[in-house]
């Protein structure tokens, strides 16, 4: 009986022993650190790997994530600089750079860093119009990331990314929105078609323009080659009477006397024909014919009667 109790407590003092042991191992992993308290009291920070941790007296509070952490933050409502609702949804990636800022100075470090964005983020919006808003995202981006960057240093993290994810206007804002825009569009086009039917009146005229200049080049150069021609055409017809003309005088220069001799017998044989029985000839003629072989002869015939 003795031993049976005895055997009993060793077993019940082994399995605490290996119980203890066991909780004593802790194992941290990669991109994590373990806070160590001692007795409620800040001991260490674990870094990742195989640690032994003495039970009871010692033990791991908590594990901290040291890896970049997304979050999504609740969509707000902020008011504009014109005094216009909008929505805006944002996210965050932070990751934590101090554990023991993050773990014993701050409550809720994260809940603090939220509350600071959207401070900052309703400041930012009050100060933009609208337009500016819509237009503005990645502006708003970067101003908002400079404003929180300091302050959250001091919970123990640190912002690497903030972006804005949407921001949505109220129903009949957004349909006088549209209405605008369209308002725009519309005016941008008729601006276009205006100018492309500018743009063409002008190209039409040039053309024009053009066309007529290349036609009143076209007959000015006929109307030069027509009087050149018709200069060309009266020189050859000058040509061909001075070579007449001189032909005629080369002859006349050789057989001038023939010539006149000769007319003055046709000139005779006309007054033959004539009705007139008396013809009154200057006696230089009568000679010039007396020269004439044949009327000579016939001239002296008659005188010798």
């Amino acid at each position: 009986m003795g031993q049976i109790i005895l055997w009993t407590v060793v077993g019940i003092v082994v399995v605490i022993a290996v119980v203890m042991l066991l909780s004593s191992v802790a194992i941290i992993h990669t991109g994590e650190v373990g806070i160590v308290e001692r007795l409620g009291k800040y001991v260490q920070t674990l870094q990742p790997g195989f640690h032994v941790v003495p039970p009871i007296i010692y033990r791991i509070t908590e594990i901290v994530n040291m890896k970049q952490i997304p979050l999504k933050v609740d969509e707000q409502e902020v008011i504009t600089k014109d005094n216009v609702v909008v929505r805006i949804s944002e996210t965050l990636k932070y990751h934590i750079t101090d554990v023991n800022a993050y773990v014993y100075q701050n409550k809720d470090s994260v809940l603090s860093m939220v509350q600071d964005t959207r401070a900052n983020l309703r400041g930012i919006i009050g100060n933009m119009d609208l337009n500016d808003v819509l237009n503005g995202t990645e502006t708003i981006n970067q101003t908002l990331f400079q404003q929180i960057a300091a302050t959250t240093a001091g919970y123990g993290l640190n912002v690497d990314r903030v972006n804005i994810d949407s921001i949505q206007v109220d129903k009949t804002i957004q349909e006088s929105m549209n209405k605008l825009l369209r308002a725009s569009r519309e005016k941008e086009a008729n601006i276009m078609e205006a100018e492309g039917l500018k743009q063409s009146a002008i190209a039409k005229a040039e053309g024009e323009k053009q066309a007529d200049i290349l036609q009143a080049e076209a007959n000015k150069q006929t109307q030069i080659l027509e009087a050149q021609g018709r200069a060309e055409s009266q020189r050859l017809i000058a040509e061909a009477v001075k070579d007449q003309i001189n032909s005629i005088n080369a002859g006349l220069a050789k057989d001038g006397d023939m010539y006149l001799k000769y007319k003055n017998v046709e000139a005779l044989e006309a007054l033959a024909k004539g009705t007139a029985n008396t013809v009154v000839m200057p006696s230089t003629a009568v000679d010039s014919l007396g020269q004439i072989p044949a009327v000579g002869q016939v001239l002296t015939a008659a005188a010798k009667k």
